[in-house]
């Protein structure tokens, strides 16, 4: 049974009202609030939780590590989504992972979140192998990125959804600390378009890439509009030859979307067909031979950039 008691400060004379729970395991459970409405709301929702057996003041959390909260996150929330967002989220979550390894959830309090949020965003990250210029026979590294504001977010939101599940499916925490912590600002947007002269250049580069397929991708992207993981990721079953045209099956809006194949885009889906002597599913296949397409090809795209003598373009 709950008790409210009426305080009168002896400094202030000011009053406040200090509401108090037994919970049987854990003694007296107090707090102390500005007005008896809000105490008695809060020795209510105490009560509730007890008699639904979800008062558990950081007892679960602090057996829990945030390791064994992550594994069966992905073994019940992760495996449900498309491959697009899963992949995603599993980057996400190796980050937090290697952050806070060995502890437990009550340790993940909001300050040290914040400042592995922080360390986050000061760092930086590549994509793709170190590969070698055909022109100059010099090697190009793979280019560094700095997260922008955006991404950062994109990382607190995936560890907030994972405590979130923790506080309302699992009744491991009480509350959500990823709440009292401030997202990153994001920016207004990048744009950057190429001239006639650095477009043709760019497409002269690319015919000459060590990965045959680079010219027809970035022909397909510049005539259509696609997304980079729109386009590695179709498969010859998507290319209707025929009508000239292309079905991406999973957009981020998560409906089919149809692109039309024309031109030089066209011809050059029609080459990379009669190449396709691994007989892969996926129409930039890796060229390695392994199974699946060839996501991480960024050493090829920079080496082109380079030898066009184009700079600051994203793919």
């Amino acid at each position: 049974m709950a008790s409210i008691q009426r305080v009168t400060s002896p400094l202030t004379g000011g009053i406040s009202y200090r509401a108090q729970v037994r919970v049987k395991g854990h003694g007296v459970q107090g707090k102390t609030f500005p007005n008896k409405k809000a105490a008695q709301q809060w020795a209510n929702s105490v009560e509730a939780a007890i008699r639904e057996n979800r008062y558990f003041p950081h007892a679960k959390a602090s057996r829990t590590t945030f390791a064994e909260a992550v594994a069966r996150y992905r073994g019940t929330i992760i495996k449900e989504l498309k491959k697009s967002g899963r992949a995603t989220r599993e980057q996400h979550l190796d980050w937090w992972l290697e952050k806070f390894a060995g502890r437990t959830l009550v340790e993940l309090t909001p300050d040290r979140i914040a400042a592995v949020r922080d360390e986050l965003a000061s760092g930086t990250y590549t994509r793709g192998k170190e590969a070698i210029n055909k022109k100059t026979g010099k090697a190009v590294a793979p280019q560094e990125y700095k997260r922008s504001g955006a991404t950062v977010n994109r990382y607190i939101a995936t560890l907030s959804h994972l405590f979130t599940v923790a506080v309302k499916e699992w009744r491991l925490i009480d509350r959500n600390p990823v709440r009292d912590i401030s997202k990153k600002k994001e920016g207004r947007g990048r744009v950057r378009f190429l001239s006639d002269q650095e477009r043709e250049d760019l497409l002269a580069t690319c015919a000459e890439s060590d990965w045959h397929a680079l010219s027809a991708l970035v022909l397909l992207a510049i005539s259509t509009g696609a997304r980079r993981g729109e386009l590695i990721n179709l498969k010859w079953a998507d290319m209707d030859m025929k009508a000239s045209r292309a079905v991406v099956r999973d957009t981020k809006n998560g409906g089919p979307r149809v692109l039309p194949l024309v031109g030089k885009a066209l011809e050059a889906i029609r080459e990379l067909k009669l190449q396709n002597s691994a007989r892969s599913e996926y129409v930039f296949a890796q060229p390695s031979g392994f199974p699946g397409p060839y996501e991480h090809f960024d050493a090829h795209w920079y080496a082109a950039l380079e030898a066009a003598g184009i700079k600051d373009m994203r793919f």
